[in-house]
């Protein structure tokens, strides 16, 4: 992280207010200076500049306001005749010499993060790509699944309609359903953003009822993803067993929750998208967002 620091000195013999930039809180008019600003980078989180200023605790307190519509995060000590703030502002189209300068909404860049997690989900044993293979020469997988089903809930009355030399796994679902196993534990990769950015870009509009889901590609052009992201994005499985009929290895958006802090004026967004084999009869695929409105 590259941190650049700047101290703004009071020379011997020389007024504070002729070395010293002067501001005015906005209500009542009441003067401060700032001490020093510190430049923050190059972490992967994007520019930040934290100001320090002193004043009276009357003139911080009001210029407190303005610090916190423009965006800012702040804190005041009050020690002494004179009380010191520091403010801390994010962005690259920030005015360093007018941080409180009102932005055009649409020109904000929010700080972003992303993390990729694993979930841990039950899947049916006819997901095994061992299972699938051995559906696939049956009459049809759909009658395979259905007469293993079938005999696994009355073992008893209802035999296999298939010989087990040549469905030897069918046979071995049949004492696992009797046992009570019809699952097996898998994973699944979510991938999660979570952008911070100040109210006056307002909140995000409310999901479509029906969503889509996208391969890789189209799903990292969409939100522009970064390129340190879409490396390390996983692709679909190689084994066509493992990519049920009906369904496309994508990603769908799984969570999309929103939280506004109104003494700081920000707004922090977490959106979730999951990969995995969905069902291409129940979501749209790869097909334009402004469609789903």
């Amino acid at each position: 992280m590259a941190t650049i620091k700047t101290s703004i000195l009071t020379p011997v013999n020389v007024a504070p207010s002729l070395s010293q930039p002067v501001f005015y809180s906005p209500l009542f008019g009441l003067a401060y200076t700032e001490v020093s600003r510190q430049y923050n980078s190059g972490d992967g989180t994007g520019r930040y500049i934290t100001y320090k200023y002193r004043g009276s605790k009357d003139a911080l307190r009001d210029a407190s306001s303005a610090w916190v519509r423009a965006g800012g995060k702040y804190e005041i000590t009050e020690d002494g005749p004179y009380s010191q703030a520091t403010v801390t502002f994010g962005g690259l189209i920030l005015d360093p010499n007018n941080p409180t300068r009102i932005v055009n909404p649409t020109e904000e860049e929010p700080s972003q993060r992303y993390e990729f997690r694993t979930e841990y989900v039950d899947a049916s044993l006819f997901e095994l790509p061992q299972v699938r293979e051995e559906a696939k020469k049956y009459i049809s997988e759909e009658e395979y699944y259905s007469a293993v089903k079938a005999s696994g809930d009355d073992p008893k009355n209802v035999k296999l309609p298939m010989p087990q030399s040549q469905f030897p796994l069918a046979y071995e679902l049949i004492k696992k359903f009797a046992r009570g196993q019809t699952s097996f534990q898998t994973s699944r990769c979510s991938l999660t953003r979570i952008s911070s950015y100040s109210a006056l870009n307002g909140l995000p509009a409310t999901p479509p009822i029906i969503s889509a889901i996208y391969d890789g590609p189209n799903i990292a052009n969409l939100n522009g993803f970064p390129t340190s992201v879409r490396t390390v994005m996983p692709r679909p499985p190689s084994n066509p067993n493992l990519t049920p009929n009906g369904t496309a290895w994508a990603w769908l958006k799984t969570n999309d929750s929103t939280s506004l802090t109104i003494k700081t004026n920000q707004v922090e967004r977490n959106e979730t998208w999951t990969f995995a084999a969905w069902d291409l009869f129940a979501y749209p695929y790869n097909v334009n967002p402004n469609s789903l409105t």
